[in-house]
């Protein structure tokens, strides 16, 4: 109503007094006639004259027609001048009082631009919380390929390490020469610029999934391919490669100068790219060598623990390793029977290993020197022992 609105306005309070005025009015009109009729009426029959009577009913009938006069007239200006007086009828109030229009246009116009400054804000929230949800979404999203790349990394870090790759210079193989089916001379060029030759010996028609022998040469053959070549474990691989019925591949790499330790990444390389190019059975991966190899299989241990299935050190020791890092592998030293000192040394180092709580122990071969002990390399019973590590 535009009394609640504009209750300061002078004209507004002079048509609530004429409101209230018309409203007692309308009360005291009705009561008023009765009361006036009921006197007239009384006093005409005291006075008993027709004539009297007569022009005092005609009184009371014009009395009764004022009456619902004044009864229904303020009824009627009440409705007119005030209850259709709305908040929004400016048109109406400026015909009396033109400040009261101007603040009603005033405020109406304030509350539009409440209503659009409220509507503005509510759909500023809504962007700023699809935003936030957006950004919400998208961090967890971001989040989500976070943990996927991670775990798909992790997976492909458990694959490459369960298939042996890893840890060894990167590099390819050329052939060099192949003297027999299965039988052939390569040289491995690692990707730091270095080269290394081994041989390489498999079955004629090689089967997927086989194990894989490593053996490291000793001083005498260094640098000599042909040397290597003729050692009774290659010679016996050769002869057995196609008969036996657990069938191996064996590479031999071949050092370009003493020692192994320095050349243990070359080596690792070789042996990924064997197990990539013929699928290796990686559960089943030996490491031997003999003397100056006997201990390169130690280096290579030490290097690379249980990624080995067995060791086989021969007449090639040092107790200085730490036993700790050598119990993840399966041990079987051996050693000829008139060594000496390389015999205490690995009763030394296989006796710290297994107090370490690895498995391992030395098999010494009776009578036999440094130089005829390789000849155990044509023991059937040694292959057996190795391929069920």
């Amino acid at each position: 109503m535009i009394l609640s609105i504009c209750e300061k306005s002078y004209m507004v309070q002079v048509f609530l007094i004429i409101k209230i005025f018309f409203k007692m009015l309308c009360i005291l009109a009705p009561i008023i006639i009765i009361i006036a009729s009921i006197y007239s009426m009384f006093k005409t029959i005291k006075s008993g004259k027709d004539e009297d009577i007569k022009d005092n009913f005609t009184m009371i009938v014009r009395r009764i027609i004022a009456g619902l006069l004044i009864f229904f007239l303020p009824n009627i200006i009440s409705y007119v001048f005030m209850d259709i007086v709305k908040a929004d009828d400016v048109s109406f109030i400026s015909c009396f009082d033109t400040a009261s229009a101007e603040k009603v246009k005033s405020l109406k116009e304030k509350e539009a631009a409440e209503a659009k400054a409220e509507a503005e804000r509510e759909k500023r929230e809504a962007e700023a919380l699809e935003k936030e949800n957006y950004q919400k979404d998208q961090a967890e999203r971001d989040k989500q390929k976070k943990v996927f790349e991670e775990e798909k990394k992790k997976r492909e870090e458990e694959e490459r390490k369960k298939q042996g790759l890893g840890g060894g210079v990167s590099g390819s193989s050329e052939t060099i020469s192949t003297n027999s089916p299965g039988v052939s001379l390569k040289e491995f060029k690692g990707a730091n610029g270095s080269n290394m030759k081994y041989w390489e010996i498999t079955p004629t028609s090689p089967k997927s999934n086989l194990p894989l022998i490593v053996f490291l040469h000793g001083m005498g053959e260094t640098n000599d391919p042909g040397g290597v070549g003729s050692l009774p474990i290659m010679t016996y691989a050769n002869s057995t490669k196609d008969s036996r019925s657990n069938q191996f591949i064996l590479i031999a790499p071949i050092a370009p100068s003493n020692g192994w330790a320095e050349k243990v990444k070359m080596v690792k390389g070789i042996i990924d790219e064997t197990i990539t190019k013929y699928n290796i059975d990686t559960n089943h991966i030996i490491i031997t060598g003999m003397s100056m190899g006997g201990y390169g299989t130690f280096n290579m241990v030490d290097n690379y623990g249980s990624f080995f299935s067995a060791a086989v050190p021969m007449s090639g020791c040092s107790d200085t390793y730490n036993p700790n890092a050598m119990t993840g592998v399966p041990w079987r030293a051996i050693v000829g029977g008139n060594e000496g000192s390389i015999h205490r040394c690995m009763n030394s180092m296989m006796g710290k290993i297994q107090n370490a709580g690895g498995k391992a122990y030395v098999d010494v071969v009776d009578g036999a020197d440094h130089g005829t002990v390789q000849q155990y390399y044509r023991t059937e019973e040694l292959y057996n022992w190795m391929l069920s590590q």
